[in-house]
């Protein structure tokens, strides 16, 4: 009896339930405010809590943690997404991407290194104290680091550094003088690696910089080939791997001053926004369409514009066709979508790469151009 009692009671909850809810209708359950809360969305509000707050006699102990937290970035448009949270940045392989590179853009040379530059940073300023070369300017929040003026005349120094400047200027009609170097280390276009720029100076050949000067990009080096050798020197010993594995803590700023990331528009359509120059910009975004193996069908320079004809295959890194489209002889060729990608100025040193359809009619899935989009980020050096 007592098992009826409680049976016909669950009943009769049922039924009022079902009686409420269909006299209120279903956005009485689901729309946030009901008995029920519907968290799908809940992303859309979500915001970063305010700092903690450390009590004063805990300040010493406020910057102890090794491995703090990053912040996390604000979603762009998050609204465009009303039904699901934005999809994760896909992942290319790239046969490259583990190797130590020179890379060349006429006069402009760089080192690219598969390290985040927390950890290039300590490695190089090992090179130069193992070759004896001390610093005038070392400032890690930069990036920067100035050698002392060299002096490479004298035959009882056989260091790397001295070696590779004294065979620079045996050269005929080369000067004298004494040398130093400029170096730079700067965030890659991917995560995870890192550039290192050089520019050599000599006294006696041009006015040397102040020790404070912020870009080497206006510098020539007065010797390129002693630039160019002083590169493959510190790539050769970053790749045989001379150095250990170290982490240096203040040079973490240098990690934070992307060089590419992704945005999007008001429209909410994905961007890859680089911070180069235009020529750096330009040679960057055909060079990753070509590691990619796509197909440039046309560019213009001037226009900043590319025809690119884009396999589906690509885009889904390569997979092969399932089991179940075999047996039943249903696999069909992949797509081939033919996209214009444009590379269009937003500030100095700040450019906006989009991709759009063929017709202004016509309009791209914005999934598929962030695909496109982180492609051409992962491929780029």
């Amino acid at each position: 009896m007592q098992y009826r009692s409680v049976r016909a009671l669950l009943i009769v909850i049922g039924l009022t339930w079902g009686l409420t809810g269909g006299l209120s209708g279903c956005s009485w359950i689901n729309d946030g405010e009901g008995l029920i809360l519907d968290p799908d969305d809940d992303y859309l509000d979500v915001e970063m809590a305010a700092p903690l707050k450390v009590p004063a006699d805990l300040r010493s102990l406020e910057n102890s943690d090794p491995f703090p937290i990053p912040p996390v970035p604000e979603s762009a448009n998050p609204r465009y997404f009303p039904e699901r949270p934005p999809l994760p940045d896909a992942i290319y392989a790239n046969d490259n991407r583990d190797e130590v590179r020179l890379q060349r853009l006429g006069q402009r040379r760089w080192l690219v290194i598969p390290e985040s530059p927390t950890i290039v940073w300590p490695k190089l300023k090992q090179f130069l104290s193992e070759n004896g070369i001390t610093l005038s300017h070392d400032d890690p929040a930069e990036g920067r680091l100035n050698t002392e003026w060299l002096v490479v005349d004298q035959d009882e120094y056989r260091d790397v550094i001295r070696t590779l400047l004294k065979e620079a200027k045996s050269e005929p009609g080369a000067a004298r003088g004494t040398d130093r170097f400029l170096i730079r280390v700067e965030q890659g276009l991917r995560g995870l690696t890192t550039e290192v720029h050089v520019r050599h100076e000599n006294d006696s050949l041009t006015l040397p910089v102040d020790d404070e000067v912020a870009g080497l990009d206006v510098l020539q080096s007065d010797i390129p080939s002693a630039e160019a050798e002083f590169l493959n020197e510190f790539g050769a010993y970053i790749a045989a791997k001379v150095s250990e594995q170290t982490v240096s803590k203040v040079a973490q700023q240098i990690g934070s001053s992307k060089k590419a990331e992704l945005t999007r528009d008001i429209e909410g359509m994905p961007l890859l926004r680089l911070y180069l120059d235009y020529e750096r910009a330009w040679a960057t975004l055909g060079q990753a369409l070509d590691n990619a193996d796509l197909e440039i069908r046309s560019l213009d320079e001037s226009e900043g514009l590319l025809s690119v004809s884009i396999p589906e295959q690509i885009l889904q890194g390569d997979e092969e066709d399932g089991f179940f489209c075999r047996l039943t002889f249903s696999c069909t060729d992949n797509d081939v979508f033919e996209v214009q990608i444009r590379i269009l100025a937003r500030a100095d040193r700040q450019f906006d790469v989009g991709v759009y359809a063929e017709s202004d009619e016509d309009q791209l899935d914005p999934d598929f151009v962030q695909k496109v989009l982180v492609l051409i980020r992962e491929y780029a050096t």
